[in-house]
């Protein structure tokens, strides 16, 4: 138990910055939309291909 008390302080601060909460949502913002536009490619490809 004393480690998941560990674990939430340990989030629990790093929430608390806002640069840090910021960072974490620009690089998955930027991950779905690499995966996003990969996919989009692949189906036109496909769509292409037919």
């Amino acid at each position: 138990m004393n480690c998941y008390r560990r674990l939430g302080e340990s989030l629990l601060r790093f929430a608390s910055s806002q640069k840090n909460v910021d960072r974490v949502a620009i690089w998955l913002g930027g991950t779905v939309a690499v995966l996003a536009s990969m996919l989009a490619g692949a189906i036109a490809i496909m769509l292409l291909l037919r």
